[in-house]
């Protein structure tokens, strides 16, 4: 695979503005400092006057990119000067798809998957298929017309992630063991792999991260500062929880994480260095990484980031998003 995709995915998705993790809400900014063409200058920001599902989405800095329509859906690019969000909307804006276009009908596609594909409730009028590949997923929407499809995710006006609500019940597409917080312990927790940052003598956690996914990113470079004065300790543990709308980055890229020196990981990822090793993963990042999402599985893992911590008192601490109180989880480690 060409080296191109961690240079386009180095713009980034914008990250959706959910009710569960208004910590990694989009920060609002604009286009600046670089003169703009005329297509630029016609392009309107998304306001914060808005209610439909993009403006939810995206937030209320981003600039909007419309490129018309695609199969009845509307569709474009929000974007800031460091981010790409590529939209599909109905005409009623009750939703926004993020995602991959199909040139394939819907109906062809769903017919070639056979027994691979799982049928998933209608969303006000919008089907869609879970279509699993071995331990690879994908989820798949049909355009309004039905002449082409979307790989991506769904999410309604109010930010609630539907693909994620639509697939909970699908046998492997959600964890079914789980792990008691009494299990987790340090022995536990220092069993999994990733790369560690930070003082030994500081308040310490595990944080488990997709490196693909922007909610990470952006609560590593929040707490980078903490990392660099001594004044925290991370240990980064890689998971892949987006194949199913990034056709296998994640994994791609979590295995290459894996393949690095384990102080030299956190590096490579924010970095930008993972496609260094994304064509030659070491021989065991296979195996460490389903080692981690087996781990993953256990708790119930919701999304990423999370946090995981054992309390002076030997019991767990969890935190899931962004810590947008930094002095607060920094005491709440300390307890």
């Amino acid at each position: 695979m060409s080296h191109l995709y961690p240079f386009i995915l180095g713009l980034a998705l914008l990250a959706p503005t959910t009710a569960n993790a208004q910590q990694c809400a989009v920060a609002n900014t604009r286009l600046h400092g670089k003169p703009q063409t005329a297509a630029q200058r016609s392009q309107q920001p998304i306001t914060s006057g808005s209610s439909d599902a993009l403006q939810r989405l995206t937030g209320s800095g981003a600039l909007l990119a419309s490129q018309g329509q695609f199969h009845g859906f509307e569709t474009g690019a929000a974007y800031t000067p460091d981010r790409v969000f590529v939209y599909f909307l109905p005409k009623d804006h009750r939703g926004v798809l993020g995602g991959t276009a199909i040139p394939v009908p819907y109906d062809t596609l769903h017919s070639l998957s056979g027994k691979r594909a799982t049928d998933l409730a209608p969303w006000h009028g919008i089907r869609g298929m879970f279509l699993q590949n071995g331990s690879h997923f994908q989820v798949i929407y049909a355009t309004p017309d039905g002449q082409a499809a979307v790989a991506g995710s769904l999410w309604d006006a109010s930010g609630r992630d539907v693909t994620r609500q639509q697939i909970q019940h699908i046998p492997g597409a959600v964890p079914s063991v789980r792990m008691d917080g009494a299990q987790i312990t340090k022995t536990v927790l220092a069993s999994l792999h990733g790369g560690t940052v930070g003082s030994l003598s500081a308040p310490s956690a595990v944080m488990l991260i997709d490196p693909q996914c922007m909610y990470s990113i952006k609560a590593a470079q929040n707490l980078m500062p903490l990392v660099q004065a001594g004044k925290l300790r991370l240990k980064v543990v890689p998971l892949s929880v987006l194949d199913y709308e990034d056709r296998g980055e994640s994994t791609r890229n979590a295995q290459a994480m894996l393949s690095y020196p384990e102080t030299d990981m956190v590096r490579a990822w924010l970095g930008g260095h993972l496609h260094e090793r994304a064509d030659t993963p070491a021989s065991n990042a296979a195996s460490q990484l389903a080692e981690n999402g087996t781990f993953a599985k256990s708790i119930a893992l919701k999304g990423t980031p999370t946090f995981l911590w054992i309390r002076t008192d030997g019991s767990l601490g969890r935190l899931e998003g962004n810590p947008t109180d930094v002095s607060s989880f920094l005491g709440e480690l300390a307890r």
